[in-house]
Formats: C-alpha cells, structure tokens, sequence
C-alpha cells in the first residue's frame, strides 16, 4: 500500500482531517490497524479508503441519519453503512458547532443528535453548572421526548462519583481516556447496581439488564459532565463504538467553553443594573448591548432609543472617534483600560471622567464584548 515511510502530510478526505488524526488508527479491525502501519499519507491513492471504505462513496453520499446505527457489531455492507452514519454524525456535529445557537440549546440538540444516530433506548447528558460542584444540569432523552432540568445539590448515583473522580468498581471496564462500560448489566456488583439505580431522568431503575456507558466530558482538565449510554441491548458495545463515542462526545467540551461564556456574560449584563455609575457593554460591533439608568441619564435618553444601536449613532461621529473607540479597540484586543478623559454629555458639559474598558473573553479566548464603566471625577 505505501512505501514504509509515514508523511502524514495531506488531508484525510474521509473524516476531513489531518492524516496525523486518521480515522484508522481508531478503528478495531486487526487489517485496519496493521494497514495503517503502511500508511504512506497519500490519501488521494490510500488503499485503505479505495479498497476498504470507498471513501469516494462515502465522503459524497447523503445517508439518512437512521440508515444504520453508528454502534453495534457490523460487517460487509452493514459495515459500510454504518461508517456512512458516522460520517454524516460527525458532520452534523461540526454543524451544530459552527451554528452558535444558545450554548445550553446545543446541549439538548446534541443529546437528542446522538440518541437518533445510536438508536438507543436512553441517553442522558450531566454537565456541573460551574465549578462549585453544588449544580448539574441535565438533559435527557428517552424515546423521542428531551427532558431538562436542574438539580441544586450532588448527584449521589454512579454519574455523581464519575464526576467527583471517584473510580467505579472493576465490574464496569475502563479505557485509558476514562470511559467505563458494559455489555452486561446482570454482572454489575451490588454497589455499581445500586449507583445506576440512583440516576436522575432515566430509565435504568426499570432495567436489571442490557449495556451501559459512561463517557466522561473534559473542560481545562477536569471533568466536568458525564453522558450515560443505557440500552435493554446486551453485547451492544464493541470497543470501536467506545472509541467512537468517545472522540464524538469530545465536542461536548466546546460546548460547556461556550455556555459558561454565555453565563459569565449574562451575569456581567446583570451585574451593569446593580452599579450607580454609567456603565454600558459593547459588542465588537460596537453595538451596545446593555445599558443601566444612570448611562441613560448622562446621554439624556431611553433604553428604547439605544439598545441594539451601534454607539457611533449616538454619542456622534466625532466623539466615537476621537474618545470611545480608541479605548475601545485597545479592550478589544485583550487590554484593561484605564484612562482619565473630559467628555460632553447633555447634562453634564466638559465633565471629567475616569473610564474603564473591561474586555470580556468568551470560550475560545476571544474578546467577544467590552464592559465600559465610567466615574466621575468632579
């Protein structure tokens, strides 16, 4: 197939990634895993994709998400389908990523994604809200129906030790990135029995057999949520579908960097209609996006007439210029201004202020808004 020598240096065309995090290597098939040894990383010439997968075929067909189910034990055709199934999963995912819908919407669009592309009888998503550890939401899905709730203390079942780092009994396998399973509830130990039973929004008190699967979310090193997999199915899982479900739930990491972005900002917007000084938050359109009384008061008007208007539209051109934007364009590129400046406002002519630009980062480091805080100095 190749010439012993790895380049690695395309583009895989299957999983649209780079050849260094090819798809084979994950997979369990022993003629897989020794062909990707040969892998030369000429992927238009890769006989793997050719020969094995078609990825031509793959790549190009539009598959109905119910076509075959992206876990389980298949071969031949069924095999084929099944990688199709995971193709199209994956690229939903990307999907729902590149959306940016409301963070906690993603969490529900995505459970209620993967139960489809399963065909499970029941997932359920647990993500702490925050680092306290006091609060986890959890989103569920049995059937067709999503259910989500909020629980004001610690979950005392099997999910609640996964989350506190506490390692469940060896009756449940274990691989190197945390993940822990089963293909047979029945020889589950009294305690890891009575753990699943304790579960919140599930089916498992009703269920004494079939497969399970925890898998464990990371964000900045700890982890911080944990997807149950419950199905009345024994011998569901092959190793292949952990790996899959592993790398695939991965994405649920992005999403928890997003929705505490999202609760930081909405409590930075809370916390602008507690303050007595001028406050406003800007977009890095200029945008102003909350406003609280006293501001309103300096610029002599309503919320009504501000809020959703870019700021050059109502402090003027030449004041904009000239005094908010430099300030601005310096929090926005990650700075904490501070700056003493004389501005002119209808009530308030020729007043010296100290101002302060507080730039805001959302989940992948970018400055996404700016808080702006005045006081005055006379």
């Amino acid at each position: 197939m190749g010439e012993g020598t790895k380049k690695k240096s395309g583009v895989c065309p299957f999983m649209k990634a780079p050849m260094e995090e090819c798809y084979c290597r994950s997979l369990s098939s022993e003629n897989i895993e020794k062909a990707y040894d040969f892998c030369s990383g000429d992927y238009k010439a890769c006989a793997i994709f050719q020969n094995v997968f078609r990825a031509q075929d793959v790549v190009a067909a539009q598959v109905a998400k119910d076509s075959c189910p992206v876990i389980g034990l298949f071969t031949g055709s069924q095999r084929l389908l099944q990688m199709q199934a995971r193709q199209e999963l994956s690229l939903q995912v990307l999907e729902l990523l590149e959306s940016n819908p409301s963070a906690r919407n993603m969490f529900r669009d995505f459970i209620y994604m993967l139960r489809n592309f399963c065909s499970v009888n029941d997932i359920t998503l647990y993500i702490l809200d925050g680092d306290n550890h006091l609060h986890q939401e959890i989103v569920g899905c049995q059937g067709d129906e999503v259910t989500e709730l909020m629980v004001p203390k610690k979950l005392d079942c099997i999910c609640g030790q996964v989350l506190e780092g506490d390692v469940p009994d060896q009756t449940l396998s274990r691989n190197d990135s945390g993940v822990y399973w089963t293909n047979d509830r029945t020889s589950l130990s009294q305690e890891a029995a009575q753990g699943l039973n304790a579960c919140i929004n599930t089916c498992c008190p009703e269920q004494k057999e079939g497969s399970l699967a925890l898998l464990p979310v990371h964000y900045q090193g700890r982890t911080v949520g944990v997807v149950r997999i419950n199905d009345p199915k024994a011998d569901l899982f092959t190793r292949d579908d952990i790996r899959f479900l592993d790398g695939v739930c991965s994405a649920l990491s992005v999403i928890v960097g997003r929705a505490r972005a999202e609760r930081n900002r909405e409590y930075a917007e809370m916390i602008v209609d507690t303050l007595t000084s001028p406050i406003a938050v800007v977009d890095r359109d200029y945008v102003l996006r909350k406003i609280n009384g006293e501001y309103l008061r300096w610029l002599g008007r309503t919320d009504a007439d501000v809020h959703g208007r870019k700021m050059v539209e109502i402090v003027g051109e030449t004041v904009f210029s000239q005094a908010y934007a430099p300030l601005l364009d310096r929090a926005f590129g990650g700075e904490q201004v501070k700056e003493k400046i004389t501005m002119d406002f209808p009530d308030h002519p020729a007043i010296s202020c100290s101002v302060r630009c507080l730039p805001h980062f959302d989940a992948e480091g970018s400055v996404d808004a700016v808080v702006i805080a005045f006081h005055s100095l006379e």
